[in-house]
């Protein structure tokens, strides 16, 4: 990391992570400890459970919203949204939790501005071949050239505009509920993601996420569920895993048609 991306003097990151000890950034260091002494004598927690934040950013999903969105609202790093989507069980520092919050169901979503990682768009293009969808109609409805959107599928760009993204990402949410129509031209698709190992839409616990390793033995196409059936249940407290067991589908299809009708996700969840 260079002198010019490096946290000021004075900044507790500069002092923990980078080693400066200049008299600023043990001061800053000294008010830490301080801070967290004082937060653990009155019992603050800097983690707290992240049901609710998961909660928040399910219904922002289904109105919508991309991480990256929400990420860019909220002030966060769009890693940081990953984590808490694909791991239920972790905590996260109070004050994410707070700027999470603070983006609003009836805001605008933002359209983050530069390139961003590719990966959740070619995983998105991919699946959506998968299902039969061709690449010369996604990009007719995503607003870009065949050719452009071709390269993106073959993985040829690691990095992409986040406006495009956005709008594979708006696409892929209208197009992966069910396959495409079909035809010799569907077919055709899904013959070549099948030839190339492509995966289907249920696959991904988390598509956005780089680490994320899809589940082979998932259905490629999503199996529907009636979204009264899973509100009724969740409202019973019943998480994901237990209202899958109940109708017969997996936690991600429950997963899916919560996001998809806006549905809080159970007590236990």
């Amino acid at each position: 990391m260079s002198a010019r991306t490096l946290p000021g003097h004075g900044e507790y990151s500069r002092y923990i992570r980078h080693g400066c000890r200049c008299e600023r950034c043990r001061a800053a260091g000294r008010s830490y400890r301080l801070r967290l002494a004082y937060d653990h004598t009155n019992g603050v927690r800097r983690r707290i459970d992240s049901t609710q934040v998961r909660v928040h950013i399910e219904r922002l999903t289904a109105r919508g919203w991309s991480q990256d969105q929400i990420a860019a609202a909220a002030g966060v790093n769009q890693a940081t949204v990953s984590v808490i989507m694909s791991r239920p069980e972790s905590q996260v520092r109070r004050s994410t939790a707070a700027a999470i919050f603070e983006v609003h169901l009836d805001q605008v979503a933002p359209i983050p501005r530069g390139m961003v990682d590719a990966t959740g768009s070619r995983r998105r293009l991919q699946a959506l071949m998968a299902l039969g969808h061709t690449v010369p109609d996604i990009a007719r409805q995503v607003g870009v050239g065949e050719s452009s959107l071709q390269q993106t599928v073959d993985g040829r760009w690691s990095r992409i505009k986040s406006v495009t993204a956005t709008k594979v990402a708006r696409v892929y949410r209208q197009l992966s509920i069910t396959p495409a129509p079909e035809s010799r031209f569907a077919e055709q698709a899904r013959n070549d993601a099948m030839a190339k190992g492509w995966y289907g839409p249920m696959a991904w616990a988390d598509i956005d996420d780089p680490a994320c390793v899809p589940d082979p033995n998932e259905p490629v196409a999503p199996v529907s569920v009636h979204p009264a059936d899973v509100a009724e249940l969740a409202a019973q407290g019943l998480d994901d895993q237990a209202i899958g067991r109940r109708l017969g589908v997996s936690p991600r299809t429950v997963l899916r048609a919560r996001t998809a009708h806006g549905i809080p996700a159970g007590v236990a969840a």
